[in-house]
């Protein structure tokens, strides 16, 4: 294998196929663990690996579509061009192609005409439709697959369903939006977390929170203790890393000052001491952990795994390092294991940003400064918690 920092793209085929030998294999894992880039490297070139088979198995049905074809009909070659002694006329085979433009060029098969471009035409047809049925089945089934993995896992998201605390509890309409979500005309409104990018009322949180919303509040308590209240909108989501990215659009919306923490796309060693800041109650909460593994549920290397003490309302929450570093974002826990939680990796978080900011030819006025590396966690939590909001979601 190639020296580690300069491991290519044939090491990487080699690891998928099992080629490596156990040094060069631990090498390998040791650097996925370590280096962030190459990890992605990795990750896009398993991707490929898939996008191919999926092509591969495509072109097999083609040939299986073109073989029932030679057994059935003869195949283009068996069939026979009809000579010119047969009665058939240039007008027999312009009325056969329907084209009164084409040029006349026809088969003969078991009496019957058939023309090349009908002929081709037939079989991109059903080509096409065995390759879409089959792809379908595949998505049909890794959704399926994905749903069963989350459900018997003991995976939980870790959104809250609001309780109407600090409402009207004799509202029975309240009532019953809390109850059943079938009812027509009924919604239930979800809460969580959510945190700033930029000062000009961009935030991240999890897709699972605001996928499929009909209405969108970030809130924050001001500096008297009230609830400031602002509407938002979902700009782009992520389904596979559950990420999504939010704004303010509310005419009462001033800019936030200043953000004091960075963003870290590097990753996090096993062992390092981790916080996060949410909303499990209508209050913010800081909860303290450690990053346990560098991969989450079942081998994902999209996200950590923490240990740490995580509830409903954490879903969309920030992962600080001991720099006051945004490292990860909350998404989820296991309810079979306590105290074990996932959190996906802020690499994935500024790619989402970086695709947002190219779609839409726009620079977000993120930090650039770390303000609160020196301080204490103490310090650093008065600093920070005035960007982690609460997140209301109707659905």
């Amino acid at each position: 294998m190639s020296k580690d920092n300069n491991i290519s793209s044939l090491d990487i085929e080699k690891f998928f196929d099992g080629e490596l030998n156990k040094n060069e294999r631990t090498r390998f894992e040791e650097k996925v663990e370590t280096d962030a880039w190459f990890a992605r490297k990795v990750r896009d070139h398993h991707q490929i690996r898939k996008d191919l088979t999926i092509q591969g198995n495509r072109y097999r049905i083609i040939d299986v579509m073109d073989e029932i074809h030679l057994k059935e009909f003869g195949g283009i070659p068996y069939l026979k061009v009809k000579s010119p002694e047969e009665n058939f006329t240039e007008k027999d085979s312009l009325d056969l192609l329907g084209d009164k433009n084409a040029k006349p060029n026809s088969f003969q098969s078991t009496g019957k005409f058939v023309s090349v471009k009908i002929f081709y035409t037939g079989i991109a047809i059903a080509a096409s439709l065995a390759a879409l049925i089959t792809l379908g089945s595949v998505w049909v089934a890794k959704q399926k697959e994905h749903q069963e993995v989350h459900v018997n896992s003991g995976y939980q998201d870790l959104v809250m369903e609001e309780s109407g605390e600090g409402k009207d509890t004799n509202n029975k309409a309240r009532k019953l939006r809390t109850i059943d979500k079938s009812i027509p005309g009924l919604s239930k409104t979800y809460v969580a977390t959510a945190f700033a990018i930029a000062k000009n009322g961009y935030f991240i949180t999890n897709n699972h929170v605001v996928q499929d919303c009909k209405s969108l509040k970030l809130k924050v308590k001001g500096n008297v203790g009230g609830w400031l209240e602002y509407d938002a909108k979902v700009l782009l989501n992520d389904t596979l890393t559950d990420l999504a990215m939010v704004q303010i659009v509310d005419s009462n919306f001033m800019e936030l000052g200043i953000l004091p923490f960075t963003f870290s796309s590097k990753s996090v060693m096993m062992g390092q001491d981790v916080y996060t800041l949410g909303y499990p109650k209508k209050d913010i909460v800081m909860e303290p952990g450690t990053l346990s593994s560098t991969t989450g549920l079942m081998g994902d290397t999209t996200a950590y795994q923490l240990a740490m003490s995580l509830n409903s309302g954490n879903s969309g929450g920030p992962i600080f390092n001991t720099k006051g570093e945004v490292v990860a974002v909350v998404k989820g826990k296991h309810n079979g294991k306590e105290g074990t939680g996932y959190a996906v990796r802020a690499d994935y978080m500024l790619e989402l940003i970086q695709q947002y900011e190219a779609a839409n030819d726009v620079v977000l006025k993120k930090p650039k400064y770390n303000q609160i590396q020196y301080k204490s966690r103490v310090k650093q939590i008065s600093h920070i918690r005035q960007f982690v909001f609460l997140v209301e979601a109707e659905k």
